[in-house]
């Protein structure tokens, strides 16, 4: 079973029109990220045994009708677990800079499948050659990577960048990976909360003092798997598929993408940019 997971949350901003990249933690946001994001992230996966959870930091309240059509996916069971988390900065009674990795880490540690697949709520996700999917689940099962992760012009690397000469992150915009295969990894919690809690241990346990300090999930989790390319990158194949992040969205604009041939779909997305990104456009 493939469990997807799939972040989301309601930072201010999520229910204006147009929305543009800023600096970490201050991504895309948008309402059709919680309907039609979600189904666009579903539909890659059309044809696997699915468990789908969706993991909602919550900022400020969603409106009703979100709601409701989230609740209504899960009792139909297009979703099979939803979490509407109450956003907060701290943890065991304590300010917690990294509520966010946090937050990543609980929604995947809910759910149940053999093969963990996740994705960054404003990431998408469109196929035109299923065999995609069957050729990653088979380097994982085949032991090749630890970690696929989203496609990259510097395939097999996500940047040529000698500070990461010894490892490359596991980017939470999109990896997928065997829970049996990282020991300790994305189901050892107790584990990856003491490095996120500590960088003195996380560097201690995993890394040496010349690596870069990055001491988020995305880079614990490259740090703990078994060398730099334990993690993959694949090459850009957009006439089979196309996986990105907005860098700027127009309400409306994915719902519209869901309901066209793949085809189309390829000729709007005429440019990715580093390190997945793409700057969308009125319809």
């Amino acid at each position: 079973m493939i469990s997807l997971v799939i972040n989301l949350d309601t930072r201010p901003g999520f229910m204006e029109e147009e929305t543009v990249q800023g600096t970490m933690m201050n991504g895309t946001r948008s309402l059709d990220f919680f309907t039609d994001g979600v189904l666009n992230k579903i539909r890659f996966f059309e044809g696997h045994d699915l468990e789908t959870t969706v993991f909602i930091d919550v900022h400020e309240r969603l409106p009703r009708d979100i709601e409701t059509w989230l609740l209504d996916r899960q009792a139909e069971g297009t979703i099979d677990n939803l979490v509407l988390n109450k956003h907060t900065e701290q943890f065991l009674g304590e300010p917690f800079q990294k509520w966010n990795d946090l937050n990543f880490l609980n929604a995947m540690t809910i759910s149940r499948g053999d093969i963990l697949v996740h994705f960054d709520g404003d990431m998408n996700a469109f196929i035109n050659d299923p065999s995609v999917i069957h050729e990653w689940l088979q380097w994982l099962d085949e032991g090749k990577y630890q970690y696929i992760s989203y496609p990259s012009a510097y395939s097999p690397a996500p940047v040529i960048d000698p500070r990461f000469e010894n490892y490359w992150w596991a980017s939470t915009r999109f990896f997928m990976t065997t829970r049996d295969m990282c020991s300790p990894g994305v189901s050892d919690w107790l584990e990856i909360v003491a490095c996120l809690r500590s960088s003195e241990y996380l560097y201690k346990q995993y890394g040496d003092d010349d690596d870069p300090r990055n001491p988020w999930l995305e880079h614990i989790l490259g740090l703990m798997s078994a060398g730099k390319h334990a993690v993959f990158y694949p090459p850009m194949q957009p006439q089979r598929y196309l996986m990105f992040s907005w860098s700027h969205y127009y309400s409306g604009v994915l719902k519209q993408l869901n309901s066209w041939p793949y085809k189309r779909v390829l000729e709007y997305v005429d440019h990715i940019s580093y390190p997945c990104d793409v700057a969308g456009r009125k319809i």
